[in-house]
């Protein structure tokens, strides 16, 4: 192996398997830098190569309109909450009124909640699985700086880079005064709320945070060691039309500890937020779009308002789910996705991802070069939610959509209005089974409490 190609696998951490493939593959997909670097050829990568025309941008006011949208009455903290975050390059400064009205609405916020869905430490070397989910510890200070100041941590790749890295996530978060919940340096402080103080208010804002997997290999096998808090698979066999099926669901003593959690939190809490990233299944295409809650599944969220939680905030199906308003409580099932930086050309080549990520649809006859995520993972909702005298008076919903080619790929923005009423359509009708109504104000909606 030349010194070039080992350089080359030491700066991008490449497994071994990855590392034949590259050795197979020679030379081709290479470009020489003018520096003398081996660099990757991205030129027909998702960034580079746009297959739909460029749209036209609309002509909205959005300085006037989120102006509108963001006026306060004496007494109301307000709380944003977005999805998904694979986050890994700087988009604060964008001046896209699009773009920069969105952060704005998060910015004068009092509360931006968010599910942290990558690592922020100093070790690439400690990377474990394929995706490349890191930034280094200065990034925490661009993350305060789109508007987000409290997240969730127990999720599936808060230990892609072990518990080391874990650790020290957890330190720069911290240091940047972004409070976190669902993952610890113990299991126990795993278990804990991160309790956040709005300024001039008396109100204590806190958020317990959990992970619900197919599998139980995040479960913590050593509770003096990181963890996350996780809500387990269990599996039962029931007898029906005289067969014998299997059927899947949370298990009931994590529920349980959950619920123990939340009793325990509501002694110190005026407005309790309870975090579930929910993965009932894989994310295979052969499960085709994942947008409706399993029965089963439904059971944990209402649990969590039974036990004393004020709102569930979904996220993990990577799609919009429906929007339940639980004893007068608001559940939203999933955010699907807000920040989706997750194939970066510096970090993993994008079309080695094209060929290997078996999330991705592969139709027939397709190009790999051709190949997107699919608009529903490309599109997702802000909630704006209006606290006054520790009670929740209103929800209003912001669409967005995430770009999926061009160099601002995974970048969220505001939509337009004829985007936004096709995406509140769906919502609603998402939200049907719950009986949820929603009303929409032209680019958002409000949700009726």
């Amino acid at each position: 192996m030349s010194a070039n190609w080992r350089g080359l696998l030491k700066v991008f951490c490449v497994p071994v398997w990855l590392a034949g493939f590259l050795l197979l593959a020679g030379d081709a997909g290479l470009a020489q830098a003018p520096q003398g670097k081996i660099t990757w050829d991205q030129s027909r990568s998702v960034y580079n190569r746009l297959v739909r025309p460029k749209e036209a941008p609309a002509t909205v006011n959005w300085d006037e309109r989120i102006t509108q949208l963001i006026k306060e009455e004496p007494g109301d903290t307000i709380i944003t909450a977005v999805g998904d975050m694979i986050f890994n390059q700087k988009i604060s400064d964008l001046p896209d009124p699009n773009r920069k009205g969105l952060f704005r609405i998060m910015q004068e916020a009092d509360i931006g909640y968010g599910n942290l869905e990558f690592s922020i430490n100093e070790h690439p070397e400690l990377q474990r699985p394929f995706y490349n989910f890191r930034a280094p510890r200065e990034f925490a200070w661009e993350v305060a700086s789109i508007g987000i100041n409290m997240v969730s941590m127990a999720n599936n790749h808060a230990l892609d880079f072990g518990p080391e890295g874990l650790k020290e996530c957890l330190r720069a978060l911290d240091l940047t005064s972004i409070t976190h919940a669902g993952a610890g340096a113990t299991l126990a402080a795993a278990h804990a709320p991160g309790t956040h103080r709005v300024q001039s208010r008396t109100t204590r804002f806190s958020l317990l945070s959990y992970m619900r997997y197919w599998t139980n290999k995040y479960r913590s096998a050593d509770p003096n060691a990181p963890s996350l808090a996780t809500i387990d698979p269990a599996m039962i066999l029931v007898a029906k039309d005289g067969k014998v099926e299997s059927v899947e669901g949370p298990l009931e003593g994590d529920v349980q500890a959950m619920e123990d959690d939340i009793v325990v939190a509501r002694r110190h809490a005026d407005l309790l937020m309870v975090s579930l990233h929910n993965h009932d299944v894989s994310h295979h295409r052969v499960y085709g779009i994942q947008n409706k809650t399993p029965a089963n599944d439904e059971i944990m969220y209402r649990r969590a308002i039974d036990a004393g939680a004020d709102m569930v905030l979904g996220s993990g199906p990577h799609v919009l789910r429906g929007i339940e308003i639980y004893k007068g409580k608001p559940i939203f099932f999933s955010l699907s996705d807000f920040i989706y930086q997750y194939r970066t050309p510096d970090k993993i080549p994008i079309d080695l991802i094209h060929q290997r990520d078996t999330e991705l649809e592969r139709p027939t006859n397709v190009s790999v070069w051709d190949r997107r995520d699919t608009p529903e993972t490309m599109e997702g909702v802000l909630v704006r939610m209006t606290v006054n005298g520790d009670k929740l008076r209103k929800i209003q919903l912001i669409p967005i959509a995430i770009d999926d080619e061009g160099p601002l790929y995974g970048v969220p923005r505001l939509v337009t209005d004829q985007r936004a009423k096709e995406m509140f359509e769906k919502i609603q009708k998402l939200s049907e089974p719950y009986g949820t109504k929603i009303t929409v104000k032209g680019w958002y909606a409000e949700v009726a409490l």
